[in-house]
């Protein structure tokens, strides 16, 4: 799976990057929202296809975009099945409630955490892929 990792901190990304990769995960770190968006979208659309299935966000950054507002601009233009959302963040009840209300289909954990559970939330969104996926018997090829 590929995954885009949003955080400001080299050694939580590097921590995650190591984890996921050694779970078979192609993994992208960026520090800052403006160089994911610019990952994420071309001339104010979304690239074709997105680069990435899955992407973590920690709400508190640096450089004047929060995580909130990257999840807002994303989910304009970018549906829950096409970039599934894990918001990582040590940010307080507040801002957790205010997207737990906003975006109820983005998974939540709180920092510190424990790697064994962000692989899970890994796993079961590459279930819900598979299921989500035709089968072979199903596929309908086009030979035009």
């Amino acid at each position: 799976m590929n995954i885009a990792v949003l955080e400001d901190n080299p050694a939580i990304g590097g921590y995650m990057t190591t984890a996921l990769q050694l779970a078979g995960h192609h993994v992208e770190v960026f520090r800052q929202a403006v160089s994911l968006l610019e990952a994420l979208f071309t001339e104010g659309a979304m690239r074709t296809p997105l680069p990435y299935e899955v992407l973590t966000v920690d709400l508190l950054l640096p450089g004047g975009v929060s995580g909130l507002e990257v999840i807002t601009l994303i989910r304009r233009l970018i549906s829950p099945q096409d970039l599934h959302i894990i918001v990582i963040s040590g940010a307080g009840d507040a801002l957790l409630e205010q997207v737990k209300q906003a975006f109820p289909d983005i998974a939540l954990l709180i920092k510190p955490f424990k790697m064994h559970r962000l692989l899970e939330l890994f796993e079961a969104r590459q279930r819900s892929q598979e299921k989500s996926a035709p089968r072979s018997s199903e596929m309908v090829i086009n030979h035009e």
